[in-house]
């Protein structure tokens, strides 16, 4: 459900001068879909939401990530606008590079470059499972697997990131909520 990279936050961390920190307060968007984006972030420590927000207004939950997660990767490697939108759920400190330095690094850092690329994998792979679930199970076979995952990592999301995660509406998510299961 939350995804770390702590093989990446420890190349980023021993990058001396090439990232600066910064502290994002909870419920900050401080990334906007479909704009411009110069910097990619790594984040330290945290939880941030990275979400879709389709053209009827409502929000589609793609991932929560955590320590060592990247993100503005996707737009600095393929120099477009952002996907997506991405909101601080908890506090967060993150790494900031300019895209010509997280491409440099990529280049000249085979370490780094390995890390990026299995982190790339990664999510296109949990993307497909994700799919996959959503379309093979009902949702009320879902909710209980992923209430047990947020339980067994000690963390609570609003209904709303709840059901924007499982791409349902929050009258839905409490219909769910009231079966008895």
């Amino acid at each position: 459900m939350i995804r770390k990279n702590l093989q990446l936050l420890q190349l980023t961390e021993a990058m001396e001068g090439k990232t600066t920190l910064r502290n994002i307060n909870a419920g900050q968007r401080f990334i906007h879909q479909d704009e411009q984006l110069t910097q990619v972030y790594i984040i330290r420590t945290g939880i941030a939401k990275c979400f879709i927000t389709e053209e009827n207004d409502k929000d589609y939950i793609l991932e929560f990530l955590g320590e060592g997660e990247v993100l503005g990767e996707i737009e600095a490697i393929r120099k477009q606008k952002t996907i997506c939108s991405v909101e601080a759920v908890t506090p967060l400190t993150v790494h900031i590079m300019s895209h010509a330095e997280f491409m440099h690094c990529i280049q000249s850092m085979p370490d780094f470059n390995k890390a990026i690329l299995e982190l790339l994998a990664t999510r296109v792979a949990n993307s497909s499972i994700k799919s996959a679930r959503q379309q093979l199970y009902a949702l009320s076979e879902i909710l209980p697997q992923l209430l047990a995952m947020l339980d067994a990592q000690k963390i609570t999301f609003t209904k709303q990131d709840l059901a924007g995660y499982m791409g349902i509406s929050v009258r839905s998510l409490n219909r769910l909520l009231k079966e008895p299961g």
